[in-house]
């Protein structure tokens, strides 16, 4: 379409630069050209007219001109060329008074990958482990006792594409290492003594290093947009904590 139209402004062109009879009438003089893209219109609105109405050009409020609503190169004219447009040449070298706009590229758009990976670079916090007994001290083949404080969501804004996006992460898995080779993966977060909802007992004697990682889901919402699910997990890793096991001795007291 683009060529076609480009084609009959060139043919229009040289019909207006060459008269078809030299013995006729002296010719009008010819139509004065712009040398920038901000010259003004002169006869050559014809040329303008039969471009425009070919190419379907789109008009904005202001009556400034636009690149057309399928995204295709339209022409403008003088004053309203549009930013970085490039002037017209007839084949006779001429410079027209309007003005060639290429089509606008438009704006980039948020990718999930983008927000995914966004997500995964959020400095979460490891979670807070708790021992039950506390100081550091157990009994073997007791039932000590494991849980965290560490629920709530996590909420952090980011600017993404020049976008403002809220990140939100939510601890779903929690992930116990109890440093005697025994691990154990719950939604629990356990809880404190008298609930025991997770417990280990060591069968040995010896410092230990118990951990605790979580696994946090994610959603997003782009401005004040609906919430998304983020696909994927991030799973943050928790310090070991020293726990030494020792065993009861049995004392005997006074009646």
């Amino acid at each position: 379409m683009v060529k076609g139209a480009f084609m009959l402004l060139l043919i229009v062109a040289m019909a207006i630069a060459s008269p078809a009879n030299a013995g006729d009438e002296d010719p009008p003089p010819p139509p004065t050209t712009s040398q920038s893209a901000t010259g003004t219109a002169s006869s050559d609105s014809l040329l303008v007219d039969i471009v425009e109405h070919a190419e379907g050009k789109a008009q904005n409020s202001n009556g400034g001109a636009n690149h057309s609503s399928d995204g295709k190169p339209v022409f403008t004219a003088g004053g309203q060329a549009c930013a970085g447009a490039e002037q017209v040449v007839t084949v006779d070298g001429n410079l027209l008074a309007f003005s060639f706009c290429p089509p606008a590229s438009g704006p980039e758009v948020l990718t999930i990958s983008e927000v995914r990976n966004a997500f995964a670079r959020l400095k979460l916090p490891a979670a807070k482990l708790v021992i039950q007994p506390p100081d550091g001290l157990t009994l073997v083949n007791f039932d000590t006792n494991f849980y965290t404080t560490s629920t709530r969501p996590i909420s952090r804004t980011v600017t993404l594409l020049g976008q403002r996006v809220t990140l939100e992460a939510t601890p779903a898995e929690f992930e116990w290492t109890f440093g005697d080779g025994e691990s154990l993966a719950t939604t629990e977060p356990g809880a404190p003594y008298p609930a025991l909802r997770i417990t280990h007992n060591y069968l040995q004697t010896g410092t230990y290093q118990p951990s605790l990682d979580t696994v946090f889901t994610g959603r997003y919402r782009v401005g004040g947009g609906p919430w998304q699910q983020i696909p994927g997990t991030v799973t943050i890793e928790g310090t070991g904590q020293d726990l030494r096991a020792i065993e009861a001795e049995p004392k005997l007291v006074g009646y």
